[in-house]
């Protein structure tokens, strides 16, 4: 018995054929009507479906219907279910001369269906269904009307033997599932191969497991990188099997996130010398889960800081605004081999889903790239994934690491909406012989995820080179109608100048900057404690904030304009700038032109904890016992609810530390928002 793409019905003997479901046999019902007949009539089984000029006849049709022979008919074939038992199923086609209702001759076509399929949870509802349009799983599509299956990034992926192509871990069950249905009479599936598989490209892109079958626990990798197909030998009846995927490696630029299977069943030949035939094939496509950063306006989850005897105060601090949001606190402890600041500078926490399934995971770019371990690893929660993404700048000042990024809020801009946000990141905005750029890979990376379009700034100008320094958004409470929930918060040297004129004007020019803070703490680092009526003469250092005003100009236009913001939506914060040589970097590698500094702890990168912020305490003129910095501050921030604390981070802004928003990394809640629902 073999499967036949076009039958032939005979008069002589019954005519046998096999019908894959979600395929069509054709079937010549002129070729052998006797001389003579005019019509014919079509009776089939109930499985069998019969579709002739649009018209569909079913075994569960009690009518009879007549149809004529005046031109050559032909007809599909298919079947709904598949059959237990060889020529289970047939169809009947009866040939009549006019006027007579006796057939003259009947031709009997005996059918055996059998299924071949593989079933996803195509409608992202749960469920692993067969879609009534079998090209449904063929495509991906987004928009909360859309429909394709995903796959999760495995961002704690388990050992794998190698000389075995096995694996023991419970954790593959959390993956996301692809069932195999094989249903037909072994008698006939034994004529055919099974193979499951996928381009040699994709499949070092993910991997597919099979249970072992036993009470082992344990699941043979199937299809993954250097094995791009399997053979199910022999091919039985197997019902339903469940396979486990897993992604193997986030969209990039050259990996769109698409990733396709099928299944297809082979017609072993009569004869060695005859080719073996392809009847069938049956095809799946997820799509990668992106990876999706999360805005400073989400509530946080746990706090990882780091810990060291030269910023215990700073800790404690930290462990107190923890506590105001219940959120837990994880230690990290340093990282010999890491390069200056790094818990925030070159990783962030970032989270992958699919509907049945949330992960959150550490993204790291490390500047370190010979390390085999990490510390942060072993700090992690459990649950709590890693993942490592290669950089090609691994110098202190680089702009090629995650740290040179932070996330909008959702917003509404151009007419488009970005209900996760869009990414922010710095370059240089223009090439130069002495310009820093995040490179290409990670840039690409960003925009690969699809789901918070990427978003240039100028940041170069920045001695880090890091948006954060100089933005910040917080979380309001809006009532109104076009309320976008939160405030952009921006450096402005201009509003600080103002602020110390007040001063000034009110009788308060002799008061000092850094008031407190020890006089070889301050000269170590090139800093002095300089009276109010001292910082508007310096006009050097006037002309440095001027530039640094341009530069944070040029920004505020742009998030304007890509993040459909008004004037009342930015608040301008109080911060000075100064101009001074890369640190920690020798001096025949020095460039030419200066880079900008916070001249004061940068009240920008605080840290946002709900309503509660933890702010660096910027040490200004002491006006009746209050800094008067941190009043204008407060007097800004707190009418909308928000609640400042000031943290004494100046050891570990001056330092090889870092500031205090490179001493600690959050994790917080993912967007509510599901990202298959959006239109990018």
């Amino acid at each position: 018995m073999s499967h036949q793409s076009v039958v032939h019905l005979s008069l002589d003997v019954p005519v046998h054929g096999v019908c894959v479901l979600g395929t069509n046999l054709v079937v010549d019902i002129s070729g052998c009507a006797p001389k003579n007949c005019e019509s014919f009539t079509i009776t089939c089984s109930p499985r069998v479906l019969v579709v002739m000029n649009s018209k569909v006849t079913s075994g569960k049709d009690k009518a009879i219907v007549w149809h004529s022979l005046s031109e050559p008919v032909r007809a599909l074939v298919r079947m709904v279910l598949p059959s237990s038992d060889v020529d289970e199923d047939k169809m009947l086609v009866s040939y009549y001369r006019a006027n007579q209702e006796v057939p003259l001759a009947t031709a009997v076509l005996y059918l055996t269906g059998i299924e071949v399929s593989l079933q996803t949870d195509v409608y992202r509802d749960g469920q692993h269904e067969m879609p009534v349009n079998k090209q449904t799983k063929e495509k991906w599509v987004w928009g909360p009307s859309g429909w394709g299956a995903i796959l999760l990034v495995n961002c704690s992926p388990a050992e794998v033997s190698q000389d075995t192509r096995m694996v023991v871990s419970e954790d593959i069950k959390d993956l996301s599932q692809m069932t195999l249905n094989v249903q037909g009479p072994t008698c006939v599936l034994k004529n055919y191969q099974l193979i499951l598989h996928t381009s040699a490209e994709e499949a070092e892109k993910a991997r597919v497991y099979w249970p072992h079958g036993d009470s082992s626990g344990a699941f043979q990798i199937v299809l993954g990188p250097g094995h791009n197909s399997y053979t199910f030998t022999p091919l039985v009846n197997l019902g339903k099997e469940t396979f486990y995927v897993e992604a193997i490696e986030f969209p990039s630029a050259n990996f769109s996130g698409l990733i396709s299977f099928s299944i297809s069943l082979i017609e072993d030949p009569p004869v060695p010398s005859i080719p073996e035939t392809p009847v069938y094939k049956d095809t799946v496509v997820f799509r990668v889960a992106p990876c999706i950063f999360t805005p400073s306006t989400q509530m946080p989850l746990e706090v990882y800081l780091y810990r060291d005897v030269k910023v215990q105060g700073f800790v404690d601090a930290v462990m107190s605004l923890s506590e105001k949001t219940d959120s837990q606190v994880a230690s990290v402890y340093e990282d010999s081999n890491r390069l200056g600041r790094w818990l925030q500078d070159e990783m962030a926490f970032c989270y992958t889903e699919t509907p049945h399934k949330m992960t959150s995971f550490v993204l790291d770019t490390p500047r370190a790239t010979k390390l085999d371990e990490f510390p942060m690893k072993y700090a992690l929660s459990p649950g709590v994934g890693y993942v490592v993404q290669d950089t090609k700048d691994h110098t202190v000042a680089s702009l090629d690491t995650i740290g040179n990024l932070m996330v909008s809020p959702p917003v509404k801009a151009q007419g488009k909406e970005y209900p996760l946000g869009r990414v922010l990141f710095g370059s240089s905005f223009y090439p130069s012989a002495e310009g820093r750029a995040m490179s290409k890979s990670l840039r690409d990376f960003l925009y690969a995820q699809q789901v918070q379009a990427p978003v240039e700034l100028f940041s170069d100008w920045l001695m880090t080179g890091h948006v954060d320094e100089f933005m910040c958004f917080v979380p309001v409470e809006d009532k109104s109608e076009e309320a976008k929930g939160f405030r952009l918060l921006l450096a402005s040297p201009c509003a600080c100048y103002k602020l110390l004129r007040e001063k000034q004007e009110e009788g308060y020019g002799d008061m000092t900057l850094f008031e407190g803070v020890s006089t070889d703490l301050l000269h170590s680092n090139g800093r002095e404690a300089k009276t109010i009526n001292q910082f508007l003469a310096d006009k050097s250092l006037r002309n440095q904030n001027d530039y640094v005003e341009k530069c944070i100009h040029l920004n505020r236009a742009i998030l304007k304009e890509k993040l459909g913001l008004q004037e009342e939506d930015i608040i301008d914060i109080p911060q000075l700038f100064c101009l001074e040589q890369l640190t920690n970097v020798p001096s025949d590698q020095q460039p030419r032109r200066l880079f900008a500094r916070p001249y004061f702890p940068d009240v920008l990168q605080m840290i946002v904890m709900g309503k509660d912020l933890g702010i660096p305490k910027p040490f200004g003129p002491q006006i009746k016992g209050t800094c008067c910095l941190e009043e204008n501050i407060c007097h800004l921030l707190e009418p909308l609810g928000l609640k400042c604390t000031f943290v004494d981070d100046f050891d570990c802004y001056l330092t090889a530390v870092g500031d205090s928003c490179a001493c600690t990394n959050i994790r917080r809640v993912p967007f509510a928002f599901k990202w298959w629902k959006m239109l990018p």
